[in-house]
């Protein structure tokens, strides 16, 4: 009887080990909502670069040098341009499940 426990838990054991991998594998996977690098529409001409906690656009050559800082709240990202600015139409951005963004400028994916 001591054998077929101890073959029990040493069973229970390698189960409970696989799935914690399995779950360890699994959020490894999963993208991170803090955007970083340079990404861009499918024409190239709209850029988004965020590094140092700035989001750096480019509208077609039109571009924000010094940059503006920016939140990220769950699957949101917050850039704070100006309210009287022509870019605060541009301010909120959707992260994807793919870690693509989505905004009013349309689908920018990681270059």
């Amino acid at each position: 009887m001591a054998r077929s426990q101890s073959y029990a838990t040493l069973i229970a054991t390698g189960i409970a080990a696989t799935a914690l991998m399995a779950a360890l594998v699994v959020a490894g996977c999963h993208h991170s909502n803090t955007p970083d690098g340079v990404y861009s529409d499918t024409t190239g001409r709209i850029t988004m670069e965020f590094k140092g906690g700035k989001a750096f656009l480019n509208l077609g050559g039109t571009a924000d040098p010094d940059g503006t800082p920016y939140d990220v709240a769950g699957d949101k990202i917050t850039i704070h341009y100006a309210p009287d600015s022509m870019l605060a139409q541009f301010s909120v951005i959707t992260i994807n499940s793919d870690g693509s963004l989505q905004s009013g400028m349309g689908t920018l994916t990681k270059k």
